[in-house]
């Protein structure tokens, strides 16, 4: 039985975390499944929607520590737990297109990683986030990557330090997700807002998509340049 289902709806690249008796901890196989759904895009993609099973979106990453007594220097353990995550976030920031989140229930860890790296993370209003890793003495700095530029420095020295369990209307102030609806409404806003990319061409999803991510890393004059030329070609698509 698969972990992780994949599929193309459309021009929308469906992904849904299918471990509910888990609590959709992601594992290795599912990132690698997500990871090579990812770097095999359609062409004529429009989207990528994530969500899941059950009643968690991802409440972390399945256990990737070695068994205690094991021998292991600094470059194992980051071959085989740093390394990974940090590749499958690279992943993540880089799909060039818009990255939807549906989340219901508890984000943690990874889960709210992968809320925060979506273009838009559309949460029910129960939902929950929390960075718990300090609770077993691990220093969360692949979570912290991940979100470092995604919300501001008290913000995330709060979730960090002091562990709490966000609900969904603080993680919106924050800027951890960008939309919250009633549980039962978070299917119909999903569709809304997929509905709503799904209208656009190809050149423009991808040319916004684009400039969202170049533009806090450039000068003014260099995102004037970007803005103008994303702009020109995506219009000039138009009149071909």
């Amino acid at each position: 039985m698969s972990e992780v289902l994949i599929s193309t709806k459309g021009n929308v690249l469906e992904i849904i975390l299918d471990r509910p008796d888990k609590g959709n901890a992601l594992t290795p196989v599912m990132a690698e499944a997500i990871t090579a759904a990812l770097k095999s895009l359609s062409p004529e993609t429009r989207v990528v929607l994530m969500k899941a099973n059950g009643p968690d979106f991802c409440t972390g990453r399945s256990a990737a520590m070695p068994a205690p007594g094991t021998r292991a220097t600094a470059l194992d353990l980051r071959n085989a737990i740093s390394d990974p995550v940090l590749d499958f976030y690279e992943v993540l920031r880089e799909i060039p297109v818009p990255f939807i989140t549906a989340v219901q229930g508890k984000a943690a860890g990874v889960g709210c990683a992968i809320a925060a790296l979506a273009d838009v993370a559309i949460a029910a209003d129960g939902a929950t986030f929390q960075v718990p890793e300090m609770n077993h003495d691990i220093a969360p700095t692949l979570v912290l990557n991940a979100l470092a530029d995604r919300i501001s420095r008290a913000a995330l020295a709060r979730l960090v330090f002091t562990r709490d369990v966000i609900p969904a209307a603080e993680a919106k102030v924050l800027g951890l997700i960008g939309i919250t609806a009633p549980a039962d409404g978070l299917e119909a806003e999903v569709a809304r807002v997929v509905g709503q990319l799904e209208k656009n061409s190809v050149p423009t999803v991808r040319g916004i998509k684009a400039f969202i991510s170049m533009s806090p890393e450039t000068s003014f004059a260099s995102r004037k340049e970007l803005a103008a030329l994303i702009n020109c070609v995506a219009t000039a698509e138009k009149f071909r």
